[in-house]
């Protein structure tokens, strides 16, 4: 595969924001399984050579923990979720 990547961005882009719309296609092409994993962290050095990223930050999914709402009653009497 040839991850050389020559075209040069219009002036006045932000390269930050077309740097994420093309790590965002790759992305989708790695999950729909059209490409792999070594094909696409090839293409992802190459983005961060040609957009000048030095670093990247991803946000870890956050857990979804088993918590179950109650309501409180707001009433004098006892509710019936008190009582079991």
């Amino acid at each position: 595969m040839n991850t050389h990547i020559e075209k040069s961005e219009p002036k006045g882009a932000n390269p930050l924001i077309r740097y994420s719309l093309q790590l965002a296609m790759l992305s989708r092409l790695l999950s729909n399984k059209l490409i792999t994993q070594s094909e696409y962290d090839k293409v992802r050095i190459k983005l961060m050579e040609k957009f000048n990223v030095i670093s990247e930050l991803s946000i870890q999914s956050i857990p979804q923990c088993d918590v179950k709402y109650t309501m409180v009653s707001t009433h004098s009497e006892e509710s019936d979720y008190e009582n079991s």
